[in-house]
């Protein structure tokens, strides 16, 4: 779509680069990204992104309506999806607005019943385009507006596709109340918008859906020379992110892992590639070889720190289809999706271990003193700090 610029700039500025962050009311939190020690993130640790505050659902009260073009409207209670025969996915989700770097985004196994075999339950009619998934939760999302739910269509063909879910458990535990309790929807390589929490809707749409959360939000903005072109965030931008070190980390000469992790949507990373020099020199990072179709993929490069200046260390992601982490924000964006541009810490180097060989003289001493083993201690020590590895 495209608009006048002038129309067109103003509200998008508005809204460019809301991050999430920490808030109460709607729960907002982050991922601890420098925590990432596995494939999965707990689900204590994964983040929250709530539009508006969590709905609480008896589950004895609760219900699930197939509705809209269908040939058989049905009801699920969830002693009925507990009865269907459950599947499991490993699949990473990001907050479309999640920065480079940021802790929006986690992966996790999720198990539920494919969405394709309840529309199939149902029966779509023909001319079916989208499928509407409404959640519980509710509230103005503007001052003075109206009460509205949260909800976001997907194409038929993403519904049907036997990856997405409708998932009741993370992690092998009951779904958390802040992660969609008692059903969410599990949309895999799209931003986690579209997987909708605490659901108690799914509608078959047979036109565009033109609610609040499929017109009004996002949606990119790109500048043109004398227009703007408006388009929907769907599938996520190939990304990498690192771990370690962290950023402001101070380094001393040693031997060190450079760990993180790297997704892109639909698509595979084929390729990691870790620069320690800004980005003047680039060195391929090893992949974890067992992967997950729709999950992140970690990977590590061992590199050792030498005397010199303060290191900046960068990280760029490629996938199978050819498709690069950039450099910088695309030109002429001025939304606040789809951030997913080079990733790098900067990294604090102390050019000098004397007050380790200090301690080690010392401890020669205290042992002619009578004192035994210390020397061996400090000498492990200074080991330790001299050939750390993350």
């Amino acid at each position: 779509m495209r608009l006048p610029r002038r129309q067109f700039v103003v509200p998008f500025l508005c809204m460019a680069f809301r991050r999430i962050s920490s808030a109460a009311e709607p729960l907002l939190r982050e991922f601890d990204f420098s925590s990432l020690d596995g494939l999965l993130v707990p689900n204590d640790r994964f983040f929250i992104r709530n539009h508006f505050s969590a709905p609480r659902h008896r589950v004895n009260d609760w219900t699930l309506r197939i509705k809209g073009s269908v040939r058989s409207p049905l009801e699920f209670r969830y002693s009925d999806l507990m009865r269907l025969s459950p599947e499991s996915r490993v699949v990473t989700l990001e907050c479309a607005g999640n920065r480079p770097g940021g802790g929006g985004v986690g992966t996790a196994s999720w198990t539920g019943i494919p969405l394709k075999r309840v529309l199939e339950l149902a029966g779509l009619r023909a001319g079916v385009k989208h499928i509407r998934l409404t959640g519980a939760d509710s509230g103005r999302e503007e001052s003075g507006a109206s009460t509205i739910a949260y909800a976001r269509s997907i194409p038929v063909d993403k519904a049907l596709d036997g990856a997405t879910l409708l998932a009741f458990r993370m992690n092998d535990a009951d779904l958390p109340l802040d992660h969609g309790y008692p059903l969410r929807a599990i949309v895999p390589g799209w931003y986690a918008m579209d997987s909708v929490k605490w659901l108690v809707s799914i509608e078959a749409l047979d036109y565009t859906d033109t609610s609040f959360f499929m017109t009004q939000r996002y949606h990119g903005a790109k500048l043109r020379a004398v227009s703007a072109e408006r388009f929907p965030v769907r599938e996520m931008r190939v990304k990498s992110q690192i771990s370690r070190p962290r950023e402001g980390e101070a380094l001393i000469p040693g031997r060190y892992v450079i760990r993180g992790a790297a997704w892109s949507g639909e698509s595979q990373v084929a390729r990691v590639e870790v620069s320690i020099d800004g980005g003047q020199q680039w060195s391929a990072a090893s992949l974890e070889k067992h992967r997950h179709p729709h999950a992140w993929t970690l990977w590590n490069l061992p590199f050792e720190v030498a005397t010199g200046k303060d290191l900046t260390v960068s990280v760029r992601a490629f996938d199978n289809k050819g498709r690069v982490q950039p450099t910088t924000r695309e030109a002429g964006r001025v939304d606040g999706y789809e951030l997913n541009w080079l990733h790098s810490v900067r990294c604090k180097l102390k050019a000098t271990t004397k007050w380790i060989n200090n301690c080690a003289m010392f401890s020669c001493r205290i042992v002619s003193t009578g004192v035994q083993n210390t020397w061996i201690i400090l000498a492990q020590i200074r080991s330790y700090i001299t050939h750390t590895s993350y």
